[in-house]
Formats: C-alpha cells, structure tokens, sequence
C-alpha cells in the first residue's frame, strides 16, 4: 500500500497521466465489485455476513483501481465489525453517475475520526491492536477523486458507518 499510495500522489500531479486513467472504461462495475467483496468476505470467514445488492453497467473507471477501492472499504468493513452481522455492498446508476455504498454494523468512528482519516492514520491501533500502516482509506479515497468522485463517511460509535463513492 506504501508503494500504491506513492505512485498515486505522483499520477495526481502530472495532467497527462490522469487524462489517461480517466479513458478507462470498466465493462462489468458490478461483476467487478461482487467479486472483489466475496473474496475479501471469503478471506475473514464470513461469506455468509456479506449481502451484495449490485447492479452491473459500464463506466469510466479502471478496473484496477475500482478493484482497489472495493478491496479497501469492504475490508475495512468487515475488519471493523464482528462475525454474524451483515455487511452490505450496494451499487446503483443514476443517469451519468453511480455510486457506491458499502454499510457495516461496526464499532463506526467518532465526527473527530471521520474529520481526522488521512494517510498513516489509525484509531485505537493499540486497543483493537490494528495491523498495517493505515493507508487503506485514504488510498480508497484518493483513488476515488482521482476519477473525479468523493467518497463520503457517514459513522456512528457502536452502530457502524456507511462509506459512499460517487463518481
């Protein structure tokens, strides 16, 4: 992720390598992320916890790195959450736009931690004792601008969070 997250703040400063990752055009978004989100869901054990409600078409956006962006909020989705409690990944078009959403049942993050997320940013590392150097967000989020989206955190302690990208 260290190395991902470098070339991606070198790819956002030169205009004619951007161009060239916004040219890309995925064929099957919801193939992409329902296989993405079953093997992060098969990897923690809880295939059963995963409810996928998508919706397939195709868009400007790299495979790769929408792979990427479902790889690190469906993680973190069930990284956060505990066994047996659902973990939903929703995608839906909406004339030129899509969006989308990924909603867990997890500890959530206080406004402070929403505000705060960035790179090496972790919350409560040694408590929940968190592996990793806290780039998955951010490089989900950068990803998600870089393709002219935002990517939105709606989060509750002890009820869960919503993490939402529009492109």
């Amino acid at each position: 992720n260290f190395l991902i997250y470098a070339q991606i703040e070198v790819l956002a400063a030169d205009p004619m390598q951007l161009e060239r990752l916004r040219n890309h055009i995925t064929g099957h978004i919801g193939q992409v992320i329902s296989e993405r989100a079953s093997r992060i869901a098969d990897r923690y054990d809880r295939e059963a916890d995963l409810v996928i409600d998508v919706h397939d078409f195709a868009a400007r956006i790299a495979d790769d790195d929408l792979g990427k962006i479902v790889d690190e909020l469906v993680d973190n989705a069930f990284k956060f959450s505990k066994k047996d409690s659902p973990v939903t990944v929703r995608c839906r078009r909406a004339a030129e736009h899509f969006y989308i959403a990924i909603v867990d049942q997890g500890r959530g993050m206080s406004p402070e931690q929403v505000a705060q997320i960035g790179a090496y940013m972790q919350f409560d590392r040694v408590l929940y004792e968190q592996q990793g150097l806290g780039l998955g967000l951010v490089i989900a989020k950068r990803l998600t601008e870089l393709h002219g989206g935002r990517m939105t955190v709606r989060s509750e302690m002890r009820t869960g969070t919503v993490m939402r990208v529009d492109f």
